[in-house]
């Protein structure tokens, strides 16, 4: 993978520019199946804080954990798969838990800390 790619992923995990543009350019470079980079609890709690701030609506994080949920070349953080897996779960396929609210970014924010 070249460094640009490696980039364009970690921008994805690190939501560092509009979600539809991220996912578009991520989308077109070939995945590796050996990871990359790592989604860890301080990138998704950023995540989430990014919502609260209403920098971006609530929708952009169902389509930002559905893309790192199937994505091969995004690891997860070293003893904390089974939250961060849970978290990309519930996240990416809210229509099976919850809706994305206010609410639950700050239920997760507090799990994510509490695992710290």
């Amino acid at each position: 993978m070249t460094a640009h790619n490696r980039q364009t992923v970690l921008d994805l995990v690190r939501w560092n520019d509009p979600i539809n543009g991220l996912i578009a350019t991520v989308r077109r470079i070939p995945e590796r199946v050996t990871p990359v980079v790592t989604l860890d609890r301080i990138t998704a709690e950023a995540a989430l804080r990014k919502l609260l701030a209403d920098e971006a609506p609530l929708t952009d994080l169902t389509a930002w954990a559905e893309e790192l949920h199937t994505r091969e070349d995004a690891d997860i953080e070293p003893d904390h798969e089974d939250l961060l897996t849970q978290f990309l779960f519930e996240f990416s396929t809210s229509e099976l838990f919850e809706p994305v609210t206010r609410e639950l970014c700050n239920r997760w924010i507090d799990e994510l800390r509490k695992n710290a």
